[in-house]
């Protein structure tokens, strides 16, 4: 599918206009209070929903939380509570968890929507993973296992396929992604190149969403997708350099749109069981083309696949064993 025809995609079809009450459902959105999670967090408070604002400075979630209760005068019936967790430290991921369990038994849908772009070559995170695969992949797979007993149970009381873990990816995942996908080999030997990891990363979103919801789809009812929310007006860019921010300045997209992407992969009925571990596009529709090296990639070996997905859900496991 070509870059235009996600950079200028039809009008969203799901959107605070149409969407219903989301009263009794409980959210955690990372990186809750900025850019793409904001308008998110906002439009679900605005539908009456709990939603667990998730991210590192308390003093930026708690200006974003004023902002949009001042937005809804009268009461939505809904809440808004600041998680603290940094996804390039295990140790707060497990944290963050943790104090999210002692404060529900439910959590409806989890939107792995926190990220960085290219920081500065051989950025690290606190256990010394690159850093932009700790945060996109390695810290959200340990914030999810970590959190399914809570989806599992809001799962069992709940519609079909309407308890998701959304996980957040990009369009260099069509443009940039390795061929065959993340194989162990690249794992130990990842390029210097920060675009070139981020578009790794954002591939371990779609391998890990395949493989949340092979594992738990048919078992628990939990539905996983992957969502390019689209190209936005957001500080994922502040890193990129002046002329790259120049050049693509004219196909991005107010952050709210983002958010509508985001909006439909968590909550659109479209999203059912038979399409879990699929891949949206923006505003909120299937992508219609995958790269074939990258759906066998997502295959199991059993299936006649490369099994690539599953290596690596198993690495990041055990990667964060000791946390879990």
């Amino acid at each position: 599918m070509s870059f235009l025809d996600q950079a200028r995609p039809p009008k969203p079809t799901l959107t605070e206009a149409n969407l219903p009450s989301q009263a009794g459902r409980v959210y955690i959105v990372t990186g809750g209070y900025a850019g793409v999670g904001y308008h998110l967090s906002h439009i679900l408070y605005g539908k009456g929903a709990k939603v667990y604002v998730a991210g590192r400075s308390k003093d930026k979630a708690s200006q974003a939380i004023s902002k949009i209760r001042k937005d809804f005068p009268a009461s939505t019936g809904g809440e808004l509570v600041f998680l603290q967790v940094d996804f390039s430290d295990l140790a707060t991921v497990a944290k963050a968890a943790k104090a999210f369990q002692q404060q529900e038994q439910r959590l409806h849908v989890l939107w792995n929507n926190a990220g960085i772009s290219v920081p500065p070559a051989g950025s690290k995170s606190v256990q010394g993973y690159d850093l932009q695969l700790a945060v996109h992949s390695i810290g959200p797979f340990l914030f999810s296992k970590l959190l399914l007993p809570q989806l599992r149970a809001a799962a069992a009381e709940s519609p079909a396929a309407s308890v998701r873990t959304v996980w957040v990816a990009s369009y260099l995942v069509d443009a940039q992604a390795p061929k065959g996908g993340i194989s162990l080999d690249l794992l130990n030997n990842l390029p210097k190149d920060p675009q070139k990891c981020y578009a790794i990363s954002k591939l371990g979103s779609w391998f890990l969403a395949s493989e949340f919801n092979r594992r738990e789809s048919s078992s628990s009812g939990i539905v996983s997708v992957a969502v390019n929310p689209g190209n936005l007006k957001t500080d994922i860019w502040q890193n990129t350099g002046k002329v790259i921010q120049l050049l693509v300045s004219p196909i991005l997209h107010d952050a709210k749109f983002g958010a509508y992407s985001e909006l439909w992969a968590g909550l659109s009925p479209e999203v059912t069981k038979e399409r879990g571990g699929g891949y949206v596009i923006p505003w909120g529709r299937w992508h219609p083309s995958p790269r074939e090296d990258l759906l066998n990639a997502i295959k199991p070996e059993a299936s006649g696949g490369s099994g690539r997905a599953q290596q690596f859900y198993d690495w990041c496991d055990s990667k964060t064993a000791s946390f879990a």
